[in-house]
C-alpha cells in the first residue's frame, strides 16, 4: 500500500509542475498581449490628438477597430 501512495503523490507532483509551467506561459502571453495593445492604443490616441478633420476620423476608426479586436473573431 505505501508504494501506491508514493506513486500517487509523484503523479500529483508531476501534474502540478506541468500546470505551473503552462500557467507561466499563459501569463507571459497575456502580459505580452496587454503591452502590445496598450502601446498601440497610446499611439492611436496620440494621433487622434495631433490631427483634425478627415484624418482624425480615420484614427478614431482605427481605435474602434483596435477595441473590437478584443472580440476573438474580429481581426484588427
Amino acid at each position: 500500500m505505501p508504494e501506491e501512495n508514493n506513486l500517487d503523490a509523484g503523479l500529483w507532483l508531476l501534474v502540478g509542475i506541468v500546470a505551473i509551467f503552462f500557467l507561466i506561459l499563459l501569463m507571459f502571453g497575456l502580459v505580452t498581449f496587454i503591452n502590445d495593445f496598450s502601446s498601440e492604443l497610446r499611439y492611436l490616441n496620440n494621433e487622434i490628438g495631433r490631427t483634425t478633420g478627415e484624418e482624425r476620423r480615420h484614427w478614431i476608426r482605427q481605435r474602434r477597430r483596435l477595441w473590437l479586436s478584443l472580440i476573438p473573431f474580429v481581426r484588427y
